[in-house]
């Protein structure tokens, strides 16, 4: 069982304040209070700034939580939410996530009842930002998340892509990191070079500076290191997949 099957519905041992807390409080039947003694507390701050989670199961369950509301609210971006985009969600959790039922089930509760919030996605995003601390790879990550549910059905609709938009610029990525992730599932002329954060005018060694940078940075112990949870190491591994074939391919069209 990965780590969403084991922590799901467990006593978490912390209290989350904000529109993370709302979701969560409506799954587990009960609100967040400062008061409840829980040894573990995010609440906002009177300055309106977040205290910093830094406990590794804490990050991770928040992690979880985040993409499970951001990807409710993604598919609920054009009015309704349709049964292929329920079944898309679903795919992702089985095929690439690969939970078993239980788990999918319970995950669910979270999508649903982020689906139902009046919490708005730009909060959510904000708070998840604030809670864990830049950390670009998590960020990152986080978006490639969104662009892998958005494409599972075969395409990207315009809602979808505009709410990644805003959730990208909420996450600060530059437009270079933002083309980088966003060339892994939208194939377009010169692909590789966005892949790699370059351009075709860049020189061979400044193509090869940047792959390194990019083979250090998506490392999978790296990755588990940030924060990112153990089960979505796959999609880091098949990120570096990616990249390792888009420097090949750059390599074999210049001769390197």
């Amino acid at each position: 069982m990965g780590f969403w099957g084991k922590a799901i519905g467990a006593s978490l041992g912390f209290a989350v304040g904000g529109p993370l807390g709302a979701v969560l409080g409506g799954v587990l039947g009960h609100s967040y209070d400062s008061q409840n003694g829980y040894s573990r507390q995010y609440f906002e701050r009177e300055d309106h700034t977040w205290p910093e989670v830094e406990q590794e199961f804490d990050k991770q369950y928040l992690f979880y939580v985040s993409l499970a509301s951001l990807s409710a609210k993604m598919a609920k971006a054009d009015g309704v939410i349709t049964s292929d985009e329920i079944r898309a969600f679903d795919h992702f959790l089985r095929f690439d996530l690969r939970l078993d039922v239980d788990e999918r089930k319970k995950i669910a509760l979270i999508f649903n009842e982020a689906k139902n919030s009046p919490e708005e996605a730009t909060a959510i995003a904000s708070q998840f930002k604030a809670l864990i601390g830049y950390q670009r790879e998590v960020l990152h990550m986080m978006i490639q998340l969104l662009f892998r549910i958005a494409m599972a059905d075969g395409h990207m609709h315009p809602d979808e892509q505009r709410f990644i938009d805003q959730m990208a610029s909420i996450f600060q990525l530059s437009q270079v990191e933002y083309q980088q992730i966003r060339a892994l599932y939208i194939k377009e002329t010169g692909r590789a070079y966005q892949i790699l954060g370059v351009t075709q005018n860049d020189s061979d060694d400044v193509i090869k500076k940047a792959y390194r940078k990019l083979v250090r940075e998506y490392h999978p112990d790296k990755m588990q290191a940030k924060g990112v949870p153990e089960d979505f190491i796959k999609v880091a591994n098949e990120k570096m997949a990616e990249i390792n074939k888009a420097y090949d391919d750059i390599c074999k069209e210049r001769g390197i």
